[in-house]
């Protein structure tokens, strides 16, 4: 087997697990890294198109309720905790509508496992929807019951996201003490056999070894209505257990990415969280949509954004307010060589 040879063989056919494998191993240098971005730019262009999507995530769940809550998480951090305020149902709505305004056509709610069964999520769905004609999907992770899953999927939702993260069972528990990896496949299932549009997603830099990313990957080619996935490259947080744990490379996410688009061709494919300005790379590996968080409370999180990416603040409430980050990420699409799907962007 000769990288170049199964390369170009992924121009043709999906690749298969030993062939990914050896991709994942042997792609160990920008040569082939680079040869293996190109061929997945390749695939996406001719798969997907090349559009890129914006999404903006609007964070509509009480505090998560995961006990012990996962080591990586900000929850596990008393000054990064990602919960301490929430959008209102009404918030949200006025959200819904600034974002339409800006051109955005898609929308996730949702955040942490707060023990509603997701009803919460119904309550955003419905607050987006009565507002808007934003396409509305929702992460809530396992904390979805099936009477809340059939409300949803009446109400018109594009999809809902359950994600193992990690598939190692050891390395699972190792990190996600107070999560439940059978529940989350057996919620993921329940999803896919109601013909909703499932949404998943990878997490590495944790201690999975190779072989079980690749067995991750594939396994999620057992999804009849899977939308779109993800590659997270972990990032560590301040004052989490694992604040101190070195975090995913450059190299490492971009490689996982365009094996991910070789792999789930004609699939949704997002880059990695919290690594906004390597946006360009993931692109570059064959990635074709990224989720902003831009829904701040405007005198904390609004002026660490501003740093970052100049934009107009957009006042949802007295505590909130929409950081409009889009022409800054249309501008660095467009750089990377695609067209954002944002109106106007």
């Amino acid at each position: 087997m000769k990288l170049t040879e199964v390369l170009r063989e992924a121009r043709k056919r999906p690749i298969q697990k030993e062939e990914a494998l050896y991709l994942l191993e042997r792609a160990d240098n920008w040569i082939s890294v680079l040869d293996l971005m190109q061929t997945a730019r390749y695939v996406r262009d001719r798969e997907v198109g090349r559009l890129f999507k914006l999404e903006v995530a609007i964070t509509s769940t009480s505090e998560c309720n995961t006990n012990p809550p996962c080591r990586y998480c900000g929850q596990s951090s008393e000054k990064n905790k990602f919960f301490r305020e929430i959008l209102t149902p009404e918030e949200v709505a006025t959200a819904a509508k600034l974002l339409e305004q800006i051109g955005i056509r898609a929308v996730e709610v949702g955040g942490g496992c707060s023990g509603s069964g997701g009803k919460e999520a119904v309550d955003a769905v419905r607050a987006v929807k009565s507002v808007s004609n934003l396409s509305v999907w929702v992460n809530v992770g396992a904390d979805l019951s099936e009477e809340n899953m059939r409300e949803l999927k009446m109400l018109g939702v594009d999809s809902i996201a359950c994600t193992l993260e990690v598939f190692d069972e050891t390395v699972f528990k190792k990190i996600k003490p107070g999560d439940d990896m059978n529940e989350r496949k057996r919620i993921a299932k329940l999803i896919d056999n109601m013909e909703i549009g499932l949404r998943s997603g990878i997490m590495i830099g944790v201690g999975e070894s190779p072989e079980t990313t690749i067995e991750h990957i594939f396994w999620l080619k057992d999804f009849r209505n899977l939308v779109g996935t993800g590659v997270s490259g972990f990032y560590p947080i301040p004052g989490t257990p694992m604040e101190n744990h070195l975090p995913a490379t450059s190299l490492s996410i971009a490689k996982t990415i365009a094996i991910m688009r070789l792999i789930h061709r004609d699939k949704d494919i997002g880059g990695s969280f919290a690594r906004d300005e390597q946006l360009q790379l993931w692109i570059l590996a064959g990635s074709n949509k990224r989720i902003v968080h831009g829904v701040v409370r405007p005198r904390i999180e609004g002026e660490h954004f501003a740093r970052r990416f100049p934009g107009d603040v957009m006042p949802i409430s007295e505590n909130f307010a929409l950081f409009n980050m889009i022409p800054t990420y249309s501008g660095m699409i467009k750089e990377a060589g695609l067209e954002s799907d944002v109106q106007g962007g």
